[in-house]
């Protein structure tokens, strides 16, 4: 009976010993076949011992071996075996190809940084050309720049590193990438991250710092905020960013438009440097206005200062509105900080954000072109001829007036450029005899392919100072005929002459366009300036009653942009565009015998008066 008992003991310790050599034989079998194949990617994730990948490495086809060994070398690094590491490393430079050791001083430097060698790694990591990575291995060099960056204390830089690994990532990557990105973005105080724009940044870049400097300054009013953020989204609208934005802000949820009560305002401008001159006639237009007025105002030079520094500045002394700056590139530079505050910029940038915080005033020889375009139409002019030197002004202008009248006739106008004194007789007989088709090269320049009527020219369009207007009137009399009548001749306020002069024939019946102010519409303030300033000259009181329009029309700029009538002031009578575009429209004056003179519209002659006037 024992013996039975022992006999079926030892049977079925048998059994078991059978199967479990089988179960073993069937997992190794199984793990020999999950790894039959091709070698997982170099940078995948490491879910293996290292020695279990260098048995792979050991085992497998030459073209593998390199994968399963980077793979090994990784796993070492994470189980801090960086005696391991280091051996496979050396073995491996030993034949590597160029693509090969770049992946080797890669993991060189991922292994001096599990060692806290930071600056050998940064050295390793400089060593590498980035753009003879491919992408997987760009991926993780970028992966290993941020992580070597955030434990150097370098956030900021750490989280550009990511933001460049953006774009080479898709899915539950992608999503990591971006919320590591915010996630280092997300503590850093708004003034680093301000500091930190550049325009060599790409977009990608800005827009992040942009966003989190916006969303982490907590010292911006709500309302501020909000158009601060409207104007990131404006910009920015596909940026990943976006997804941390407040839900009430897109595109289709402006903030409404308010009345600016400012109560501290600064004004930007060059007030040292070569344009302290143009700068003063400014300053001395806005402190005339603002006389008798409660709001504070504080001025900062912004000659030999950047925009972050002089922001940061106006920040602290608690302005509420900004008045500036004077040039474009600073107008560009603020605007790109995106400033809580409602903003009067005193030039045109590049590029408008038609915000309701935003409102752009300039004295623009471009907008004065549009407008004689606009005054030649109303006068019943269909044939203007444009004339202007052959400069970077001269063709902006031009072309300016050449868009206004596409779009009032649907044609284009011709369009002449002259170059010095010498050329001008054959500049105007070319100009004037020549059809729009057949204008010789670099003379006449059609700016559109539209059809252009080929009828004769009825008026002039000069887009010239008062010198070059002098010189070239009595060519066009001379060419034409001295007998017949001059044509109709237009000119801006580049050609203006001050009244009282010496009478100058050659300019009778001249209409040009320029602000009202210097033609008389304030006598009182008039005669104060020139008490106060004798030895100023029109482009000086230009400029004085750009800065005194200006602050004038801080309080009204909602009302304006929201369609109420037009409001006199010293540049023109003013309006605003649904974009914030302050609009000048100028007074047009004659000249007659040394004086200017209001232009009197000749009434349409009536069929009675045709037919009862003897022939």
């Amino acid at each position: 009976m024992a013996t039975q008992l022992q006999r079926n003991s030892v049977t079925r310790l048998l059994c078991t010993l059978v199967l479990s050599s089988m179960l073993l034989a069937c997992g190794t079998a199984s793990l020999q076949r999950q790894h039959s194949g091709p070698a997982p990617g170099m940078f995948s994730t490491i879910e293996q011992a290292g020695d279990y990948y260098i048995q792979q490495a050991n085992k497998t086809q030459q073209n593998d071996a390199f994968n399963w060994q980077v793979l090994a070398v990784r796993a070492w690094i994470k189980e801090e075996n960086f005696v391991a590491a280091t051996n496979q490393l050396k073995s491996m430079a030993t034949n590597a190809t160029p693509t090969q050791s770049n992946i080797i001083t890669l993991l060189n430097a991922e292994l001096a940084m599990a060692s806290h060698h930071n600056e050998l790694a940064e050295q390793q990591l400089a060593s590498i050309n980035l753009d003879s990575l491919d992408a997987n291995t760009k991926r993780y060099y970028l992966l290993l720049q941020a992580n070597r960056l955030e434990q150097q204390g370098k956030p900021i830089l750490a989280a550009q590193m990511l933001i460049h690994r953006d774009p080479l990532l898709a899915g539950s990557s992608l999503h990591a990438n971006q919320t590591r990105i915010h996630d280092l973005l997300a503590s850093q105080p708004t003034a680093e991250l301000r500091q930190a724009l550049d325009t060599n940044n790409s977009d990608l870049v800005n827009g992040w710092l942009r966003l989190m400097a916006i969303l982490n300054n907590p010292n911006t009013a709500a309302d501020q905020r909000n158009w601060q953020l409207h104007s990131w989204y404006k910009r920015y609208a596909e940026h990943p960013g976006a997804q941390y934005l407040p839900s009430n802000i897109n595109s289709n949820t402006l903030p409404e438009i308010s009345r600016f009560q400012a109560h501290h305002i600064a004004v930007l401008l060059p007030l040292s440097g070569k344009l302290s001159k143009q700068a003063d006639a400014i300053k001395n237009g806005i402190l005339s206005a603002h006389q008798g007025q409660s709001a504070q105002l504080s001025f900062f030079d912004t000659n030999g200062h950047d925009m972050f520094s002089l922001y940061e500045q106006v920040q602290q002394k608690g302005a509420d509105f900004i008045l500036g700056p004077l040039l474009k590139n600073n107008v560009e530079a603020l605007a790109n900080l995106d400033p809580a505050q409602p903003q009067l910029a005193l030039n045109m940038p590049a590029q408008i954000t038609d915000l309701p915080h935003r409102y752009y005033f300039s004295l623009s020889p471009e907008a004065e072109a549009a407008e004689a375009a606009m005054r030649i139409w109303e006068q019943d002019h269909r044939q203007p001829l444009v004339f202007a030197p052959n400069n970077a002004l001269g063709r902006r202008m031009a072309n300016e007036f050449n868009t206004r009248w596409q779009q009032q006739s649907g044609q284009a106008a011709r369009i002449a450029y002259f170059n010095n004194k010498q050329s001008i007789e054959n500049d105007v007989r070319r100009a004037l005899k020549s059809q729009p088709s057949t204008l010789a090269a670099g003379v006449i320049q059609p700016v559109s392919a539209m059809p252009a009527n080929t009828g004769p020219i009825d008026s002039v369009y000069m887009a010239s100072n008062a010198t070059e207007t002098r010189f070239i009137l009595p060519y066009f009399d001379f060419v034409r005929d001295s007998r017949s009548e001059r044509l109709p001749t237009y000119v801006t306020s580049r050609s203006y002459i001050p009244a009282g002069e010496a009478p100058m024939s050659e300019l009778n019946d001249l209409q040009l366009a320029d602000m009202p102010w210097l033609f008389g519409s304030a006598p009182q303030l008039m005669e104060k300036v020139d008490n106060l300033w004798p030895a100023t000259g029109a482009p000086w009181l230009r400029l004085f009653a750009l800065g005194y329009d200006a602050n004038v029309l801080i309080s009204q700029l909602a009302d304006l942009r929201m369609g109420s009538s037009t409001v006199p002031g010293l540049s023109g009578e003013l309006g605003v565009t649904e974009r914030g575009v302050v609009t000048r429209q100028l007074q047009w004056m004659e000249y007659s015998d040394g004086d200017w003179q209001q232009y009197l519209e000749q009434p349409p002659e009536s069929e009675e008066q045709r037919l009862t006037e003897p022939q």
